[in-house]
């Protein structure tokens, strides 16, 4: 079935799902995105009504807002969510990732199909392998040490903390996972890593060379950063808040790369091709 796609706002990611969507033979027509370079049959609408207009499908960007604005990086036009949704109409679908209650309410007040990419299983898994693998790559890339032979702390154990210590293990790291789940911690070292429950992380923080957080919530406090090897180099992988105060980490002077939405910036071909693959089965799901 031929449809036409709205794709508004967004990063790398959205530019080539639109370009994936074109190519599959769907019209597409993008809002806020007037600095991406698109197949010139891809048209750049000059307000959100003439986008939406006559779409099937909407696509926001994964996480889809900020301060109650789309996150449009690709573009100088600022969108308030109310405005996104004021624009739409009854019957129409929406996609994007970590919707906020707000806008989902608004949708389905005005009748729309409401799909959140991130609370899909299928997109959730294949997207955490990007993050995973990107994370290798900020790790590798920001540092003058092999993660062979390194000790690597990862906070949580959700799909990205599975998948990266499953990698950083195969590359001969020496891993430790903080979860505070006994199940969790259990299954870490089943899997070849040490594990720890967070309390117990003060007397052994100093001795890590790369700390992985991917907790969002503060599992990290001041006191714990304090302890942390002068040299070592923290990722924060976690949505806001995010796992530590960043500004204090720094203040501290510890090296700190912050890399939420890693598969935009590591991997959004990839990234794009597992989100139009999430949309087309949420389709075939509702069909």
């Amino acid at each position: 079935m031929r449809l036409k796609f709205a794709i508004v706002g967004g990063d790398a990611r959205l530019v080539f799902l639109a370009g994936l969507l074109w190519r599959d033979g769907h019209r597409v027509c993008t809002y806020a995105l007037e600095r991406a370079e698109l197949p010139r049959e891809i048209p750049k609408a000059g307000c959100i009504q003439g986008c939406v207009y006559g779409a099937d499908c909407v696509v926001l960007p994964t996480p889809a807002e900020s301060g109650g604005f789309l996150r449009t990086p690709l573009s100088g036009e600022q969108l308030r969510t109310e405005e996104l949704v004021s624009s739409l109409w009854q019957g129409q679908r929406l996609f994007g990732g970590r919707l906020g209650d707000t806008l989902c309410l608004s949708a389905l007040r005005q009748g729309l199909s409401v799909v959140d990419l991130t609370r899909r299983a299928d997109f959730a898994a294949l997207n955490a392998a990007v993050t995973a693998e990107g994370a290798i790559g900020e790790l590798m890339g920001n540092s003058d040490k092999t993660l062979w032979r390194s000790r690597v702390l990862v906070c949580g154990w959700g799909r990205i903390a599975k998948l990266l210590t499953l990698r950083l293990l195969s590359l001969g790291a020496a891993v430790c996972v903080a979860a505070r789940r006994a199940d969790a911690r259990v299954t870490a070292r089943a899997l070849g890593a040490e594990s720890c429950d967070f309390t117990e992380l003060e007397g052994l923080l100093g001795g890590f060379d790369f700390i992985v957080n991917t907790v969002p919530a503060r599992v990290l406090d001041g006191g714990l950063l304090c302890a942390a090897a002068e040299d070592a180099l923290v990722l924060e992988l976690a949505s806001a808040p995010g796992g530590f105060d960043r500004t204090l980490a720094e203040n501290i002077g510890l090296r700190v790369l912050a890399a939420p939405g890693l598969p935009g910036r590591y991997a959004p071909r990839r990234a794009a091709e597992i989100m139009c693959e999430a949309i087309y089965a949420a389709l075939e799901e509702e069909e």
